[in-house]
């Protein structure tokens, strides 16, 4: 089975992690990190866009992957599928984990009120 070159996520993967831009002043013989400014947190409508870019660029090679975000957390969702009996095989992360993520948010507004 030949593995077939994805096109469009090259562009994705450097969209995603920017590389540090380096100067070197005249009088300097080592490269001196240029100040970026913070990265900004995405919006909900960004991420959801992400998410479909990433389905539109894998569908072709990968129908077994299913990307989405937990609505609750926003975090991404990326499970594996049997092709035959849609049945998930594995999903990152898993349930467990999203279950406690989600009882952790409730419980840090808990603390936090009672803290107030």
């Amino acid at each position: 089975m030949a593995i077939q070159p994805v096109s469009g996520l090259d562009q994705v993967l450097q969209t995603a992690a920017p590389a540090r831009a380096m100067a070197k002043p005249a009088n300097s013989p080592e490269p001196v990190p240029v100040s970026t400014p913070p990265p900004t947190k995405p919006s909900a409508e960004q991420v959801q866009e992400a998410v479909r870019e990433i389905r539109r660029v894998i569908e072709p090679v990968a129908q077994n992957l299913q990307f989405s975000v937990d609505d609750e957390s926003g975090r991404t969702i990326v499970k594996i599928v049997d092709g035959s009996t849609k049945e998930v095989v594995r999903q990152i992360p898993s349930e467990e984990v999203l279950a406690i993520a989600h009882a952790l948010d409730r419980l840090k507004g808990v603390l936090l009120k009672q803290k107030a």
